[in-house]
């Protein structure tokens, strides 16, 4: 893996692990006030939800990165390489397509929110978007590798081993 990717895998990483935390200690926070002392936040629960958010964006990452989605591989596994793929280049092409449609509409969601507040927070719903465009984008990148890597699997010579 070169190197820029591998620092890219480590901060995405580190923030997944950071959105994930920083979700628990809101929820925590909450449960805490609210039932031992009586007097609950209102930031909390907000920032906990846009937190989840964001957890769930960069785990689509990290799973396309992994390529640990759910699928059911049942007829790549037992079709031969070109077959394979040929499988794989449609699925890398629909992660392609679908990562730029919601690149697309993450990116008007953004700028459309770029300027209305969150209720109980400092920063605008735009930064709550923002993710959208930008998992879409590195997903997209992904794919895009995975489709190369299938289109190169599919220039092979016929009965040469992949």
């Amino acid at each position: 893996m070169p190197f820029l990717a591998r620092v890219a895998a480590r901060v995405l990483d580190a923030l997944a692990i950071a959105t994930f935390t920083g979700m628990f200690l809101c929820v925590i926070v909450q449960v805490v006030l609210r039932y031992f002392f009586g007097d609950p936040t209102t930031w909390s629960d907000e920032l906990a939800r846009y937190l989840f958010v964001w957890c769930s964006f960069i785990g689509w990452v990290i799973a396309a990165r992994k390529r640990s989605h759910l699928g059911i591989a049942l007829v790549a596994e037992r079709s031969p390489p070109r077959v394979k793929a040929a499988i794989e280049l449609v699925g890398a092409s629909a992660s392609v397509a679908f990562a730029g449609i919601l690149f697309y509409y993450g990116l008007q969601i953004a700028s459309r929110n770029a300027d209305v507040d969150t209720v109980t927070l400092f920063f605008t719903f735009g930064v709550v978007y923002a993710i959208v465009p930008v998992a879409a984008l590195a997903v997209g990148a992904l794919a895009l590798a995975d489709a190369r890597t299938a289109i190169s699997a599919l220039m092979q010579p016929v009965g040469s081993a992949r």
